[in-house]
């Protein structure tokens, strides 16, 4: 190959690179549970981040199943820990890198249901109204100096309603007995307490 032909080329590939967004090159690195926004940042100091290992065998048994279908959807997560909101919850937290658009940040869920843990996958819009859950019950604690387990409250005990569509939905009763309903599209996301 000539030098004109080499410096043409080169000219080429860098042009078409500048087009392409960066989020095809980003690479596979996992989100912390933190990164889904002020809310999970606010019961970091609550929850535990656990090794796989140390899971009881059943929770081993749905963790494995819920990674065989992130990894057929192209979810990046860390497979090696998962947090434990509750003894009946645990959260992995979620990213996906499409080939055009953004990165969404999206919630799994192995929540227990008659002794065996079943997985629940919430998408950015309801991920984000559940982190907003959080930061507002935490926030209106605070405010009313109420000494409230935030963790306790919203950590899902039994999954009642999940949907999908233009707007998803995922309702579930905490260890107290309330019913909580997650509500996600692209334009709002709300949390209802009844």
């Amino acid at each position: 190959m000539n030098r004109r032909n080499f410096l043409v080329s080169g000219t080429l590939t860098a042009g078409a690179l500048s087009l392409t967004p960066t989020s095809v090159f980003a690479n596979n690195n996992t989100i912390s549970v933190s990164s889904l926004g002020k809310g999970f940042s606010k019961i970091s100091d609550q929850i535990k981040h656990l090794s796989i290992s140390f899971l009881p065998d059943n929770v081993i048994k749905a963790h494995q199943v819920l990674l065989q279908k992130l990894d057929e959807k192209g979810y990046s997560y860390d497979n090696s820990e998962v947090v434990k909101l509750s003894d009946h919850c645990y959260a992995i937290p979620l990213s996906k890198n499409p080939l055009i658009g953004f990165n969404s940040k999206e919630l799994a869920l192995l929540i227990k249901h008659n002794g065996n843990y079943k997985h629940h996958i919430l998408n950015e819009p309801t991920a984000m109204a559940f982190n907003s859950l959080i930061e507002n019950f935490s926030k209106s604690s605070e405010a009313h100096e109420l000494n409230l387990d935030t963790l306790n409250f919203i950590s899902p005990n039994e999954v009642i309603k999940e949907s999908s569509g233009k707007e998803s939905t995922f309702s579930y009763k905490n260890e107290s007995g309330n019913i909580i309903t997650l509500k996600g599209s692209s334009k709002r996301q709300v949390a209802v307490i009844s």
